[in-house]
Formats: C-alpha cells, structure tokens, sequence
C-alpha cells in the first residue's frame, strides 16, 4: 500500500515567513505614519483657508472683526468668535483632525495645544486692520513658524505685534543645541509640538 505524503510547511519555515512579515510592516510603518501626518496638516491648512473666508466675510458684514464688538479698538471675545464665524456662512467651527477640539482665542496662550487661533493684528502701526491664523502642525516641511516660548524671537505673536516684521521660516531645523527661535529665515526648534503654521491676511 502506497504511503499518502502531506505537503506542508516545516516550523522552520513558517518562522522565516513571520519574521520576513514583521520586516515588512517595520519598515512600512513610519512611511504610514508620515502619510496620517501629511493628512492632517492638508485638514488643517484647508480650515485654515475656511477660517480666512469667514472671517473676511464677517468683517465684511458687520464692520467689525469676529469676537470684537463694532467700534472697539482692541480685545477679543472669545465666546462670540464662533458666534459670528457660523453666522458668516460656515457650517461649524473646523475642530482639529487630531485632537477633535477648537480654540479660537487672542492671546498666544491658546496657541500651545492642537487647535486653530486667531488674532486680530497690528501692520505699520495700524491697529485692527490685519489678522493672523495658526494651526500647529505635524510636517517639519509643511510648517512655516515656530512657537517656543515668550517674545517674537521665540514665535510669540500678540495684538502688538506689528506683523510687518514677521519673516516667515523659510526652512526649519531639528536641533537640541540651539536656543528656539522665529521670526528669521532659518528658524530652530527642539520638540514637533513647537511646529506651526500661520497665515497673514
């Protein structure tokens, strides 16, 4: 009687199987990972952009920015931002694709988590005329401001500010030696959760 033989695969080669596995998905892991990331700032920079039209529009509307009552020459209500930006056409306020959350504030403060901010800003000694946008990041090459700590060289941006003095980060740099710094073509940074991104409108 002929002896029935059973194809299959041997312990040692269903281990050389898993490790060749678990090599692939190492190194397609961090290829991933930067693709979420990519992702993410794309949502953001498209609030952003949604944040900006609203914006426009309520200044438009009522003469008077979003948060900031008609006449006023300074302060931001941050309760009544969202208020007007949803009664300037918006749906809803964006929330960041990571966090889920908003903050829509003045002050730099509000700038030190995953959310959107937005300041009401000084251009040539004028006050109340321009406004800035931020929205932290997560894309060292996506990014074209840093924030670190207090004061313009450190990426801190107020109502004083005269945003005619801003230079855009023109290219970043990951380095634990070197003091954080903004406001120049080449700015440093120590940590990702400093990276931003900032419209001038």
């Amino acid at each position: 009687m002929k002896k029935r033989t059973i194809n299959a695969f041997t312990l040692v080669e269903m281990l050389i199987v898993i490790v060749i596995i678990g090599i692939l998905i190492a190194a397609l892991m961090p290829r991933m990972q930067a693709a979420q990331w990519r992702a993410r700032d794309v949502s953001r920079k498209t609030a952003l952009s949604q944040l900006q039209s609203a914006i426009v529009t309520s200044q438009w509307d009522k003469w008077a920015w979003p948060g900031m009552t008609i006449g006023a020459t300074g302060g931001i209500w941050i309760s009544k931002i969202s208020w007007d930006l949803v009664a300037a056409g918006m749906n809803s306020i964006p929330r960041d694709p990571l966090s889920n959350s908003v903050t829509m504030g003045s002050s730099f403060s509000a700038w030190e988590t995953w959310d959107y901010a937005y300041l009401v800003a000084t251009r040539n000694w004028s006050s109340n005329w321009w406004f800035v946008l931020m929205a932290q990041t997560e894309v060292e090459w996506w990014s074209n401001w840093v924030a670190c700590g207090t004061g313009l060289s450190k990426g801190q941006i107020t109502g004083g500010t005269d945003i005619a003095t801003l230079k855009i980060c023109q290219s970043l740099v990951k380095s634990w030696t070197s003091d954080c710094t903004a406001n120049a073509d080449k700015c440093y940074y120590s940590s990702d959760n400093q990276l931003r991104y900032i419209v001038i409108y």
